[in-house]
């Protein structure tokens, strides 16, 4: 089996992001993750609802990850919301 690919969802634009999912989905990559932390969350789902709108439906979601985790110093940690969403290939 494969190891999964993980595209991680930051500051830049979406369109970014989502010419990354479409370069892996030609290259024959069958299952990715699009993960991101914090006010990039919305930005994660845009791009994964743009990436099933550019491949005619193409992709699948698989399971949609919603934990926190802790970041920053020891002393000043503090919780961050995560989301992982799974999408693969049906093309």
């Amino acid at each position: 089996m494969s190891q999964q690919e993980v595209i991680y969802v930051g500051e830049k634009p979406a369109s970014t992001y989502i010419l990354e999912v479409l370069t892996l989905l030609k290259k024959g990559t069958r299952k990715l993750v699009i993960k991101a932390r914090g006010h990039n969350i919305s930005k994660a789902a845009q791009v994964t609802e743009s990436v099933k709108r550019m491949t005619g439906g193409k992709i699948a979601y698989g399971q949609i990850k919603i934990y926190s985790e802790e970041v920053g110093e020891e002393t000043e940690e503090k919780s961050v919301p995560v989301i992982e969403i799974e999408i693969t290939s049906l093309l």
